[in-house]
């Protein structure tokens, strides 16, 4: 705990609480988080038909090259992009990629909690520039120091060495073919991350009802 010089009060929050926070399981309870709460696995198959899947396209960096397939992919300016689809399941965003059967089913690139996402629509771009593609920023924090699949990491904070409380920042721009597709993928998004992140209080009770496994003495960092 750290008297501030206007006399506030600044507690720390624990690794503990954060995790159980930001990292919650699908149902809330911190003893899910790596059983029935764990996150779409890359590589693994997700239906795209029935649901609302939104053809977009990603940068991709010659890091992230292995995460993908070889169709998909096109290279402009020295710039590779692979054609994606962004689907919500449950409580994930997805990014897949189409796997080419007839069975309208998709290659899960990446998933990431929607409750560490934050979207925001870019500004309109100037038509003269002769295309109509509009993006989604994307920004992600979270207690784990390794984003999910495609986001780039901007920034790696610690608090305290001594709390040692680090939260990564990411980012990753999702682009559309015009400024509706991306509105109706805004809106459908960050409605699902509203909810998502509506959703924390309970895991506070969570992690405070949950004393078996979180110990209340290890909830607060103590300075």
């Amino acid at each position: 705990v750290v008297l501030q010089e206007d006399g506030s009060i600044l507690a720390y929050l624990s690794p503990c609480l954060c995790a159980s926070i930001l990292e919650r399981g699908e149902n809330g309870d911190p003893s899910l988080s790596t059983k029935k709460g764990q996150p779409p696995k890359p590589g693994s198959s997700v239906e795209l038909i029935g649901r609302a899947a939104f053809p977009c396209v990603c940068e991709v960096s010659e890091s992230q090259s292995s995460l993908f397939s070889s169709h998909g992919a096109t290279v402009s300016e020295g710039v590779t992009w692979q054609s994606l689809y962004l689907v919500v399941v449950g409580k994930y965003m997805i990014l897949a990629e189409p796997d080419g059967s007839s069975e309208g089913n998709g290659r899960i690139v990446m998933s990431c909690r929607l409750s560490c996402l934050k979207v925001e629509k870019d500004k309109p771009v100037n038509a003269n520039n002769g295309s109509t593609a509009c993006r989604l920023m994307l920004s992600y924090v979270s207690h784990d120091s390794n984003p999910p699949g495609i986001f780039f990491i901007t920034q790696n904070t610690v608090d305290d060495d001594k709390l040692g409380t680090r939260f990564t920042l990411g980012r990753l721009d999702v682009w559309f073919e015009d400024a509706k597709a991306a509105g109706h993928a805004f809106k459908v998004l960050a409605l699902k991350i509203l909810k998502a992140k509506s959703d924390r209080g309970s895991g506070i009770r969570d992690a405070l009802t949950f004393d078996d496994q979180l110990q209340t003495s290890s909830l607060f960092s103590n300075s």
